[in-house]
């Protein structure tokens, strides 16, 4: 009941969600000044959660579920992107050790190869989720189907983002568009690795109701406030996709979201 309660956001949540998106908007206009080829996944994290720290980011992220751990982002880049890890999620990575497989390791950037960007801002204690794409030079094109397919699973769930629409009915419109598009295999993780999830609902934690999830009973409401979050892994190449964080209104999705949509070629 308490969780259902919390799907619902007041304004002053609503506040708070908004000046953590300001605070991810900020750092994304600081990535160009940070990515370099040849720099470490792990010294480029750092840098970035610093960069969030600065900004007033409490730097932990309450997840819920038994067993379940995160870290508030991971930076993932090449091949590597592409291998699971395991927490919940449609990507992971190897990290520093295979005591804890997941995000930035001591893999360096390198041209032409997907750099995925996904981190939370916190403020306040809310968190808003938010991933984009960067690279060095143009991607393989199969990666750019990708990302482009991407976008439109997005579309494609925004337009259901309304009041009385179940996280199931988002999922399988989320499903069936990367379906048309030649893509399933690769939709949220490859092989055994898929999640059956394309979205979530954020606040207080960043695994809050509605689960957008095949077979979710969730249904959204008034002011429900999900992240979006279609990815394609490509085995030996990387992964691509975006992720937003939305509000659900009578009237119509809300991006509360700041940062542009599009891929970063430096």
């Amino acid at each position: 009941m308490v969780r259902e309660t919390r799907q619902k956001k007041s304004a002053y949540e609503l506040q708070q969600l908004r000046l953590a998106a300001k605070q991810i908007d900020a750092l994304h206009k600081k990535i160009p000044d940070l990515l370099e080829i040849g720099k470490k996944e792990i010294v480029f994290a750092a840098e970035c959660e610093a960069y969030l720290r600065k900004l007033g980011h409490q730097g932990y992220t309450r997840m819920r579920g038994f067993n379940e751990e995160m870290f508030y982002g991971h930076v993932l880049s090449g091949a590597e992107g592409a291998e699971a890890s395991f927490v919940d999620s449609p990507t992971g990575e190897k990290g520093l050790s295979p005591v804890m497989p997941y995000g930035a390791g001591e893999k360096t950037f390198a041209a032409n190869e997907p750099i995925t960007v996904d981190y939370g801002g916190i403020y306040g204690g809310y968190v808003v989720d938010q991933t984009r794409l960067y690279s060095f030079g143009k991607l393989p094109d199969i990666l750019m189907r990708g990302f482009e397919a991407a976008l439109k699973v997005q579309e494609a769930v925004k337009a259901l983002l309304y009041p009385g629409i179940t996280g199931a009915q988002i999922f399988a419109a989320a499903w069936e568009t990367a379906k048309k598009l030649g893509l399933i295999e690769h939709f949220m993780g490859f092989g055994r690795t898929q999640v059956p999830f394309v979205g979530h609902g954020v606040g207080l934690e960043v695994n809050e109701f509605p689960v957008l999830a095949k077979n979710s009973p969730h249904v959204l409401t008034e002011n429900t406030v999900v992240a979006v979050e279609p990815k394609f892994t490509f085995p030996g190449l990387g992964v691509v996709g975006i992720e937003n964080t939305w509000q659900v209104t009578k009237d119509g999705p809300v991006k509360i979201s700041l940062t542009a949509d599009e891929h970063i070629i430096l």
